[in-house]
């Protein structure tokens, strides 16, 4: 994951991932991506392929 990360405890936000093949996450989100300016679970953090950044153009997912 490319950007700075804030990390945040006792938040009240829900993760903000992003995946073309999965669906919503809803724990807590504590890492702060400041590329895509999204707020992450720990888990999803370190996953790329959750980062609206990391999509390449025109890449929305969702073809099958």
């Amino acid at each position: 994951m490319l950007g700075t990360n804030d990390e945040e405890t006792g938040s009240d936000r829900l993760c903000q991932g992003v995946s073309p093949t999965h669906q919503s996450c809803n724990l807590p989100a504590t890492v702060h991506c400041g590329r895509c300016d999204l707020w992450f679970c720990d888990v999803h953090a370190e996953d790329d392929q959750w980062h609206a950044c990391m999509l390449l153009e025109g890449d929305e997912g969702g073809e099958g």
